[in-house]
């Protein structure tokens, strides 16, 4: 999965068109959601982000220590561009699981959605752990991170599907809302509680991201996985709940693991994907920016495609 897949239908863009902001434009309040894939500040989505002793980091929406942020964590970053570099303002590790580690068929799963893509599974089933990772089409994580977890609530963080009659789920989770709770499928949500009988009994719900109040997100930077969807433009990032402008034609990247960068007017305007590919040690030295500089080469470079319109 990755650039073999879609290199046949969409050739690289030159360097000299695609430019070499991978935003396009102004950055303004800069929206970022990927895995961390290095250290020497927050390297996420190819990017090099400060954290200054002005930024705020949350855990599932508890302040928590910057001591939490390692390679392979799930970051949602408010960032602002100044004097030439990105500093944070807010980050929110939405790790998509926390919860015990079980043999689920022939493979494993925390709160009944499956955790592929990474070694050492076996060794830790039955311990309770947290699993950092980007949610595939079919419900189930692909997996950057597995730690220990402490007693405490399950959480399962995702887009929220399914109805009221229907019954809901993150992922392939069933869930539970808290009495009298109104939910919206399509909403991505941080669900707390104890995963018991088969389903997650929550007991707080956080919705959506970018909660910080005083600046407006411009741009938008997202690591994620396609998926279906029926309404225009036919495809949205799975797990993850941004909507694309209903513009954008993504069908060449629907079996793509990518990185996409663009304006966000209320939806998502993606005008660039980088193609990453699945192992985690090319991954990061993809997305690795040069000592001292703020993007990595890749996002201009022979991985980096330009997003059609209609």
């Amino acid at each position: 999965m990755g650039g073999t897949a879609f290199s046949a239908c969409s050739p690289a863009i030159p360097v000299a068109q695609l430019g070499d902001d991978p935003f396009e434009g102004g950055i303004g309040g800069t929206g970022i959601v990927g895995l961390m894939t290095g250290t020497g500040s927050v390297l996420v989505n190819g990017l090099r982000v400060e954290v200054t002793p002005n930024t705020r980091i949350f855990a599932a929406n508890r302040r928590a220590s910057d001591s939490l942020l390692v390679p392979g964590r799930t970051l949602t970053l408010l960032a602002r561009a100044r004097l030439g570099r990105f500093e944070a303002q807010r980050i929110d590790i939405d790790d998509p699981l926390t919860g015990i580690l079980l043999r689920q068929g022939e493979g494993f799963a925390v709160n009944s959605t499956p955790v592929r893509g990474i070694a050492g599974l076996a060794a830790r089933m039955g311990e309770r752990v947290t699993v950092g990772g980007i949610w595939q089409q079919d419900g189930a994580v692909q997996a950057s991170l597995l730690q220990a977890a402490p007693q405490g609530d399950d959480i399962v963080s995702g887009v929220l599907e399914g109805s009221a009659g229907g019954g809901w789920r993150i992922g392939q989770t069933p869930l539970a809302p808290p009495r009298g709770q109104s939910l919206i499928a399509g909403q991505f949500v941080v669900a707390r509680g104890q995963f018991t009988h088969g389903r997650l009994d929550a007991s707080s719900l956080r919705f959506g991201r970018f909660r910080e109040r005083g600046d407006t997100l411009r741009q938008l930077s997202v690591e994620g996985y396609l998926e279906q969807v029926a309404t225009a433009p036919g495809f949205r990032l799975a797990g993850l709940g941004h909507s694309f402008d209903q513009r954008l034609q993504l069908g060449g990247f629907a079996n793509s693991r990518a990185v996409y960068f663009g304006p966000y007017t209320g939806r998502f305007v993606a005008r660039r994907a980088v193609l990453l590919p699945e192992a985690a040690g090319q991954r990061a030295s993809l997305l690795r920016p040069a000592d001292g500089t703020t993007r990595a080469d890749a996002l201009s470079g022979d991985r980096a495609r330009t997003v059609p319109t209609r």
